[in-house]
C-alpha cells in the first residue's frame, strides 16, 4: 500500500544553485548547433564570445530560422536565454540534437538494482510520452536521488548538488517533511534534479518492481512536467535570484494543476489507467477551501482538495484551448513578461477574470462543461 501521491509528492520545491563559473553548457550546445549549421561561433568552450553572437546573427538573417519550431519567439541569446537556443535550435536540422545536455543518459542513485531500473525505465517512458504528444524535448539534464529511506535519499541528493554547483544548500529538511510518511510516497522536482522516496526499510526486490510501475510513473510525469516549467519559462537559468525563479513559475495553481493534467494523460496513455473527467474533478475540488487567487503563492497548494481544484480549473483550460496552450503559458513567461500578461497570451483571457470565473462554474454541477462549449463556439 502506498499513501496517494498528491498531498505528500508533489510540492515542488525549487533549490537556488548558483550557475557554475566554468563553461556554460547550453552556450557549448547552441555554439555545437551552429557548427553543424555552417556557421563559426569560434572556440567551442561554453563562453558566449562575439564571435558566437556573430554566427548566431547571421543565423537569424536567414528565414527559415525564423519560422521553424518556436525560434521564431525566443529572446535574444544571452548566456540566460542559451537554455532556450540549444533546445529549440535542432528544429533546423536533424541530428543537433546529440548536442543538447540532455542528451547524456540521466544520473540514478538508487538504493537497489531493482530500484534504479524502476526509476530509470519511468524516466524513459516520461521522456518518450512529452516527445511523442507535446515535441518537447529539454535541453537540460537532471539527477534522480531514489531510495526507500529518507536518510539514504538525502545521502545523495547531496552528492548530486555537490556534482552540480558550489552553492549552499541543504534541502534535508524538506526531504525529511516529505519522505518521513508511514505506508507513503513522495517526490520533488527541483531545478536541476529530484528526489522519490518510499515507505520501505528493505531494498526492492522484483515484486517492488512491479508494483512501482503505476505510482512511479505517474509520480515521474509529474515532476518531469515541473521540470518543464522550469525550462520552458526560464526559472532554470535564474540562479540564486529567488523572487526571478518565482516569477518565472507562474501561479502555483497552475504550476500544479498542469502537472497533475500532464500525469493524467500518461496514466491513460502509458499505463493505460484511467483519467478523472470534469464533473469528477469538479466534485473533487470542493474538498478545497481555498480560492484560486489565494493558490498563487509558492507553496498554497497543499492538500488533495486543493490539488483537485487546481487540476479542475487547468482541465477547463486545456479544453477550450488545447493542451499546447499550456506550454504556452511558460514559454510567454520566459520573454519577461508577467503571470497576467503571459496567461492573456495563452488563454486570450485575464489571469484574475479566470480565477473568478472558476469559482462560480464549481459552484454548479455542469457549469462547467456548459462554459467550456459556449467558449468553444465563440472561439470557433
Amino acid at each position: 500500500m502506498f499513501r496517494t501521491i498528491r498531498p505528500i509528492a508533489a510540492a515542488l520545491g525549487f533549490a537556488l544553485l548558483a550557475v557554475p563559473a566554468a563553461a556554460d553548457p547550453f552556450v557549448k550546445c547552441v555554439q555545437g548547433h551552429l557548427a553543424d549549421l555552417g556557421y563559426d561561433p569560434g572556440r567551442r568552450d561554453g563562453a558566449l564570445s562575439q564571435a558566437t553572437l556573430r554566427a548566431w546573427t547571421s543565423l537569424r538573417q536567414i528565414p527559415a530560422a525564423a519560422k521553424a519550431g518556436h525560434l521564431a519567439g525566443l529572446p535574444a541569446l544571452t548566456q540566460k536565454t542559451a537554455i532556450h537556443w540549444c533546445r529549440e535550435l535542432p528544429a533546423l536540422k536533424s541530428g543537433l540534437e546529440k548536442h543538447l545536455p540532455s542528451a547524456a543518459p540521466v544520473q540514478v542513485l538508487a538504493d537497489s538494482p531493482n530500484a534504479e531500473k524502476g526509476v530509470r525505465q519511468a524516466y524513459e517512458r516520461t521522456l518518450r510520452f512529452m516527445d511523442r504528444e507535446y515535441g518537447i524535448v529539454l535541453a537540460g539534464n537532471t539527477g534522480i536521488a531514489a531510495a526507500g529511506n529518507t536518510k539514504t535519499v538525502q545521502t545523495y541528493v547531496r552528492r548530486l548538488l555537490s556534482q552540480m554547483s558550489s552553492a549552499r544548500f541543504n534541502p534535508d529538511a524538506s526531504i525529511a517533511a516529505h519522505c518521513n510518511k508511514p505506508f507513503g510516497v513522495a517526490g520533488a522536482a527541483y531545478l536541476k534534479f529530484m528526489y522519490i522516496c518510499w515507505d520501505n526499510p528493505h531494498q526492492a526486490d522484483k515484486a517492488w518492481l512491479k508494483r512501482s510501475r503505476k505510482w512511479l510513473g505517474m509520480m515521474m510525469a509529474h515532476e518531469y512536467m515541473h521540470l518543464v516549467q522550469a525550462e520552458l519559462g526560464g526559472a532554470r537559468a535564474e540562479g540564486l535570484n529567488g523572487a526571478a525563479v518565482r516569477r518565472r513559475m507562474g501561479p502555483s495553481w497552475l504550476v500544479e494543476g498542469s502537472a497533475e493534467l500532464v500525469a493524467a494523460r500518461f496514466g491513460k496513455k502509458a499505463l493505460r489507467l484511467r483519467a478523472p473527467g470534469l464533473s469528477e474533478l469538479r466534485d473533487a475540488s470542493l474538498k478545497s477551501t481555498q480560492s484560486l487567487k489565494a493558490m498563487r503563492a509558492s507553496r498554497t497548494v497543499r492538500t488533495e482538495g486543493d490539488y483537485d481544484f487546481s487540476h479542475f480549473a487547468v482541465h477547463i483550460l486545456t479544453r477550450i484551448h488545447g493542451e499546447d496552450a499550456l506550454f504556452g503559458f511558460w514559454r510567454q513567461l520566459s520573454t519577461g513578461k508577467s503571470w497576467d500578461q503571459a496567461f492573456q497570451e495563452a488563454f486570450g483571457t485575464g489571469l484574475g477574470a479566470f480565477e473568478a470565473q472558476v469559482m462560480e462554474l464549481r459552484k454548479t454541477p455542469g457549469a462547467a462543461k456548459a462554459y467550456i462549449a459556449q467558449m468553444r463556439r465563440r472561439n470557433a
